[in-house]
């Protein structure tokens, strides 16, 4: 068990682990209704687009726990096999890059079935139910 936690802690695992602390904390806002799944959307509308109407929120905690995983899997096995010196430099810049590619490759893999769900949402909260304005995700109306 020491040597996960110690792999969570070193480079290129650390990367992921505290982009997952993040990601934690923005979730925890969500469940506490201080945040929206949206929220970033109209921040990143490229990344919206990329993965279909999936919010920008959904996919980045994909690319970050897939990430995470294959980091810390790779780290594990790097430490096994013992390399040291230029060779670990390079095996873990490695590890990073992949580790980069296949969160990226496995959050549009696992993302792209749950387009169709998000998508009648997004039709849902396009026009303001209140007074038929366009939708702002970034707005927010002052609660009282």
């Amino acid at each position: 068990m020491s040597d996960v936690i110690g792999a969570t802690a070193r480079f290129p695992t650390v990367i992921f682990t505290t982009a997952l602390v993040v990601a934690l904390g923005f979730w925890l806002l969500v469940l506490l209704g201080r945040a929206g799944t949206r929220d970033f959307d109209a921040d990143a509308p490229a990344l919206a687009k990329v993965f279909k109407g999936v919010p920008v929120t959904v996919a980045a905690s994909v690319v970050m726990m897939s990430g995470w995983l294959v980091s810390l899997s790779g780290m594990i096995l790097l430490d096994l096999g013992g390399l040291t010196g230029l060779g670990a430099a390079l095996a873990r810049v490695t590890l990073l890059a992949l580790s980069a590619l296949i969160g990226w490759s496995t959050a549009r893999a696992l993302v792209a079935p749950l387009a169709g769900m998000f998508s009648s949402e997004r039709r849902l909260r396009q026009r303001d139910v209140t007074n038929g304005s366009p939708f702002d995700p970034g707005g927010r109306r002052a609660r009282g």
